[in-house]
């Protein structure tokens, strides 16, 4: 992580302290001064950092009570002519202490990412803070993206096989067991395991950044193991068999200590109930192409203990292309700074994805996540935002987003799909969204009366609780929700919405959401069966491991009916961005492993 110190200008610190010395000159009753917080907005602490594909940045403030300030992004890699833009940076101000659930201090910023960038590249970025109040800041900030792991050459090859004898480590006379081998290795060596049973084992010599020492299955039989432990940084784990022995423990590969910069790629994990547990210090982890199974004999039961890839709120990491099943959450507890995509997540007896506990720039993009008991996406809590969820093709059996205790976050391009009376309970979430170009479709439970379905569904009492925030009927400054698509699937209304008295209204449709909550002025209304190339979405929805995707139809109403988002949604075919996860004309998004 970088970080970078600001100058406050003089003029914007002055505005400050007379805003706060006129505050207190008013005094109160009693003799008592209340001091009120300015509106002009002065610049803290900048803080950046980076992933392989990901730049974040927060941007402390003082000020700003009324949340008007804004901070527009540009960036170019460095040394290049133009600017492009990015996504303006997002406003946060929480707290987010409810219950037993408190975060580390309360945060006023401008914060966000960049995407879709290339790996170990420099790039510059320019931040330019503005607030009608007063307050103006221009602030460049350099960095470079993490370098996507490679193997390095010009390190020795030593071969280990189980049951040899006197070896040296050469193909010809191998090792006979790994912590010969471990003895012998340095950074940048390679240490190819041949078939058979290795037990349990821990890796405990470092690598070098760039050097790692590597431990690669030999390609002659699967290279088992039946518990790992990871105790050094740089690392490299590839093609290996982690295999839960009969009686034996839950944990399949775990962290021990502050192990940076590790890589678990197309190993196979089988019948652990938690099979990738790292430690809160561990950071920039990349595990990518992996199979993991674990131990849920019934996915048709909600159950909340086990992990697929346990992150154990730590950070930077890269967690990429795994398909993951059979788990309570398959990725869980990011802390910040992290990227998360392209895995094939289902049957899974909790959430999808569970960031719980997580502050910004955590960023979820082209996942799907079918067969979810609970919850696709879980925020319980989120300590402070943005969140990033983008292209994410998601269905869960209760409803799709777990909307306990929400800050700010991105949902765009998503196509999300909910089973029964209403696709989205506890909607008030959304009022905390920056929310762009996603299909919302419900396939509504035949046995209720149409009468009692909506897409979204909101009222104060689904927020009683202590592990739940107060109710928000109403937009705010927080809110901006337009050119998504609905398809409410025969409901007799769009939405079932409390806007602070009480009881639920019925908004029949989009005029009258426009009307009544003023968002979603450019949505509209879609059908399934009109604009998916799939005939019947709850089948598609079951099946394992899917070759097809929800694409559209050619024409079809969610074709070009979006809204353009720098960085977030802007590589489109047609004339405008498409509704949904999948862009017509473009390539089919890929999930899980790659070839």
């Amino acid at each position: 992580m970088s970080v970078s110190r600001i100058v406050v200008r003089r003029a914007a610190a002055l505005a400050c302290i007379l805003c706060l010395l006129g505050a207190a000159s008013a005094g109160g009753a009693g003799g008592e001064v209340e001091a009120a917080a300015p509106d002009a907005a002065s610049p803290g602490e900048l803080r950046s950092y980076a992933t392989i594909y990901s730049i974040g940045v927060e941007w402390d403030l003082v000020g700003d009570a009324n949340h008007n300030a804004a901070c527009t992004v540009r960036y170019r890699p460095r040394g290049a002519a133009e600017w492009k833009r990015a996504m303006d940076l997002l406003r946060i101000d929480c707290a987010n202490q409810y219950g037993d659930n408190k975060s580390d201090r309360p945060y006023n910023m401008l914060a966000g990412s960049i995407m879709f960038l290339s790996p170990a590249a420099a790039y510059e970025v320019r931040l330019e803070l503005s607030d009608p109040d007063g307050g103006r800041e221009v602030r460049d900030t350099a960095l470079a993206t993490r370098p996507l792991p490679q193997l390095s050459a010009g390190g020795r090859t030593l071969h280990v096989r189980p049951g040899s004898e006197g070896g040296d480590g050469s193909e010809s006379r191998p090792f006979g067991a790994p912590d010969a081998a471990q003895a012998a290795a340095g950074p940048g060596d390679r240490i190819l395991l041949h078939k058979g049973d290795y037990g349990e084992f821990t890796f405990s010599r470092a690598g070098e950044e760039g050097r790692h020492v590597a431990w690669l299955a030999a390609g002659d039989g699967d290279a088992v193991f039946r518990r790992a432990t990871v105790a050094a940084g740089h690392v490299w784990l590839e093609g290996l068999a982690l295999r839960r022995a009969e009686g034996a423990g839950g944990q399949g590969l775990t962290a021990d200590g502050a192990c940076r910069g590790v890589v678990v790629r197309r190993c196979r994990f089988s019948g652990y109930h938690y099979s990738i547990t790292l430690r809160p210090e561990c950071a920039e982890w990349y595990i990518a192409d992996n199979v993991i199974v674990g131990d849920k004999t019934d996915v048709n039961v909600s159950d909340i203990s086990g992990e697929g890839v346990e992150l154990n709120h730590s950070g930077g990491h890269t967690v990429a292309h795994n398909r993951i099943s059979h788990v309570a959450d398959g990725v869980s507890y990011a802390l910040r700074n992290c990227d998360i995509f392209g895995n094939d997540i289902r049957d899974v007896t909790d959430d999808g994805i569970e960031p719980d506990y997580g502050y910004a720039n955590i960023r979820m993009w082209g996942n799907r996540m079918h067969g979810v008991f609970n919850h696709t996406v879980s925020f319980q809590p989120q300590f402070c935002g943005p969140w990033y969820i983008v292209r994410n093709e998601m269905s869960a059996r209760r409803q799709v987003l777990k909307p306990n205790m929400a800050d700010r976050y991105v949902l765009v391009g998503n196509t999300l799909v909910g089973f029964g009376r209403t696709a989205q309970g506890r909607a008030d979430l959304l009022m905390k969204a920056f929310s762009r170009n996603n299909l919302w479709i419900l396939v509504r439970d035949e046995a209720a009366r149409p009468a009692e379905c909506s897409i979204w569904s909101a009222h104060g009492r689904q927020r009683e609780g202590p592990y739940n925030m107060p109710y928000q009927g109403r937009p705010d400054w927080r809110s901006d929700l337009d050119y998504d698509g609905f398809d409410p699937d025969g409901a007799g209304m769009l939405l079932q919405w409390d806007t602070g008295g009480g009881r639920p209204e019925p908004l029949r449709d989009l005029a009258a959401v426009a009307q009544v909550l003023g968002i979603e002025r450019h949505g509209r209304v879609v059908s399934r069966r009109e604009v998916f190339d799939v005939p019947d979405v709850a089948g598609y929805m079951r099946e394992a491991f899917s070759a097809r995707r929800l694409a559209l139809k050619a024409g079809c109403a969610a074709v070009d009916a979006g809204q353009v988002v720098p960085n977030i949604a802007e590589d489109f075919a047609g004339a405008a961005p498409d509704l949904g996860a999948h862009e017509f004309g473009k390539p089919a998004a890929h999930y899980g492993p790659r070839p």
